[in-house]
Order: C-alpha cells, then structure tokens, then sequence
C-alpha cells in the first residue's frame, strides 16, 4: 500500500505516449511506496477526440485532476517527459506550497523533474530538428502518428529489443494542435525545486537545447547517457527514481 505520508508522484506523459510506456518507472515508485498518478491526455489518443486539443487542454484538465488531492492538504512532485513539460510547467504555476499557502490553502506542489522535455509553449512547432513529415500517404492533417520504424530509431534505440517492441505497439496519435502560443508560466516563475534530467544522447530533444531549458528553468541538472527514453532502460530508471525520491524529500 502507498505511503499516506510521501508526496504524490504525478507523471504526466510525453507525445504518443501513454501511460503503460511508463510501468517499469511507475512499479519502481509503487515499490517504494509512492502513490502514483498518470493520467492519460487529451491531446494524444487513438480517436478523434484528440482533434483540436492544444497544451492548454491538457492542462485544464490535469490541474482539474490533482486539485482534489492537494485540497486534502497532499504534497506533489510533477514528474515529466517530453512535451507532457509544456504540461507540468502549466498545471504547476499558482499551484506550489508556497502560493497555496499564501493563499490558506492545504497542499501544494513541492518539486519538478523534466525528463528530456520541453518545458513551455514559446513555439508552435518544436524547433528544427525536433519534428519530421507527415508519413507518405496520411491524409488526417489533425492528428500525426509516430511511425513505428522512425520510433525505434530515435526514441528507443537504446533499448531492449522487447521493451522497444513493447513500447511500439502502444503509440497512439497526438494532436497536430497540441502547441500553440498561448502560456501562463515559465518554468523560471513556478515555485518549487526544479531537477532537468538530460539525456545526452537523445536523437529527437537534442541534447544542446535540453541543457539551455534546463538553465533557464533555473533546474538542478542530472545527465544520463542514454536516448530518449530512459524509463525503458534498467540502470536509468533506478537513477530516475533516485532523482525523483530527493525531489519528493525537499
């Protein structure tokens, strides 16, 4: 049974992702006794109803999500990979201890962990380098599917050949919306202890533009040398809680 007294570990996901691509990092927090939550965005999705959603979708509806939880005086650590640190920078501004209580309120997130992530909508698309074509021969322009071999190649290519099959048949589509301009908080405003996990080998976030997010997060930074996806590789994911056990200890 999870731990009443430890913080919340809300993961939110990345692009295409969801949150079973996580379960050897989410089964190492559980093991740990951490109480774990990872809801699945409306931004990415195997149906239409991903059309049209932007970050700001997302955020709405994770902020309406962990309300309850801090509201019964819970602590949080934002846990992020990829685009969901658009996300998790969004859902945390106004929502730390300290501005929950400045304002008499309960609960409040302690801490952030970006995993290889972007951190705030200050462009529509990623930048060059981050993003790719439409397959040859989609025609659905509001929604963009990751191509199982373009996956294995840039955000799983350091992985067991299990885990990167495991991790292929559960990409789902991601709204072609999910950016846009519109952002209340830099993640240099939001609060709380700030930790970047840089992947110094990552082949889609590249590895310079990790470091400047990081920087100007105002983020403590840890470097792994692995791809993208770290939560797929067993010596990684024990760093990941690690790094996530001390953000939850502050």
């Amino acid at each position: 049974m999870a731990g009443q007294d430890k913080p919340i570990i809300l993961l939110i996901h990345g692009a295409w992702h969801i949150p079973l691509h996580y379960r050897y990092l989410i089964d190492g927090l559980r093991r740990s006794r951490y109480t774990v939550l990872a809801p699945s965005l409306v931004t990415t999705g195997y149906d239409d109803s991903i059309d049209g959603k932007t970050h700001l979708d997302a955020t709405s509806q994770v902020r309406e999500f962990i309300l309850p939880y801090l509201d019964q005086g819970r602590k949080v650590v934002v846990v992020s990979h990829s685009y969901g640190g658009i996300v998790a920078t969004q859902v945390s501004g106004g929502l730390t201890l300290e501005e929950r209580a400045a304002q008499g309120l309960k609960g409040g997130i302690i801490g952030l962990v970006y995993i290889a992530a972007l951190i705030t909508p200050d462009t529509v698309r990623p930048p060059p380098g981050e993003t790719y074509p439409f397959p040859p021969g989609w025609t659905d322009h509001n929604k963009r599917p990751m191509p199982a071999d373009l996956a294995r190649a840039i955000l799983y290519e350091d992985a067991e050949p299990q885990r990167q099959d495991e991790a292929l048949r559960l990409l789902v589509w991601q709204s072609e919306a999910t950016c846009d301009l519109d952002g209340i908080y830099a993640a240099s405003e939001v609060r709380a202890a700030k930790t970047y996990v840089v992947c110094k080998n990552d082949k889609i976030v590249k590895p310079e533009n990790q470091y400047q997010r990081a920087k100007a997060a105002g983020a403590t930074i840890v470097e792994l040398e692995c791809g993208h996806s770290p939560f797929l590789l067993e010596e990684e994911t024990k760093v990941l809680i690690d790094v996530i056990t001390k953000a939850a200890a502050t």
